[in-house]
């Protein structure tokens, strides 16, 4: 199980230095497909995040994603 919260909080943290920025992304999307890559170890994987990043391909190193943000059921979950 790996549980990564704020997972945007490096590209927010930097977000008007737009160089440090995506030097951020970059790190992350290497860390994902790490977890990507193992796969066949892992249960359950949950990210927390407050932006949408999904749009920037900043998880295109995962596959079999669910986004849960506005599913009722879990709207409690994590505040």
């Amino acid at each position: 199980m790996v549980l990564i919260d704020e997972n945007d909080k490096p590209i927010l943290d930097n977000i008007t230095n737009s160089a440090v920025a995506l030097e951020m992304r970059e790190g992350l999307k290497n860390l994902y497909s790490v977890l990507k890559g193992a796969d066949e170890h892992l249960k359950f994987v949950f990210l927390t995040g407050v932006s949408k990043f999904s749009k920037v391909s900043l998880f295109s190193g995962l596959n079999n994603l669910t986004d849960i943000t506005l599913e009722a059921k879990y709207s409690a979950l994590c505040g």
